[in-house]
């Protein structure tokens, strides 16, 4: 099994993230989602189409940002998250919580 190490770009202020996002990696995803409130951006788009896998340390990060930024008016978007991650919402009840933009 080939583990994918996370990669994040920034693409038309969109967070492009490729591969798994896990406790190993997840830290990643705080400090670009960070990154972005601290220039300043209230809606924080993360683009999932070539995320192959989310854990529970993964999607706990993202609770975290999306409660930091609905707190300040702003949202956390989650955008073409489907697949394995978007079973994980389901299976937990996030796909309620989260704002998903398939």
């Amino acid at each position: 099994m080939v583990i994918s190490p996370l990669t994040i770009t920034i693409s038309a202020d969109v967070l492009v993230l490729v591969g798994e996002i896990d406790l190993a990696t997840s830290h990643l995803l705080v400090e670009a989602i960070d990154g972005a409130i601290n220039r300043g951006e209230q809606m924080v788009i993360l683009d999932f189409s070539k995320v192959t896998f989310v854990n529970s340390t993964g999607l706990g990060a993202m609770v975290a940002a999306t409660k930091r930024l609905r707190g300040g008016g702003g949202d956390l978007v989650l955008r073409s998250f489907r697949g394995i991650p978007a079973s994980a919402l389901a299976t937990t009840g996030l796909d309620r919580f989260f704002t998903i933009d398939s």
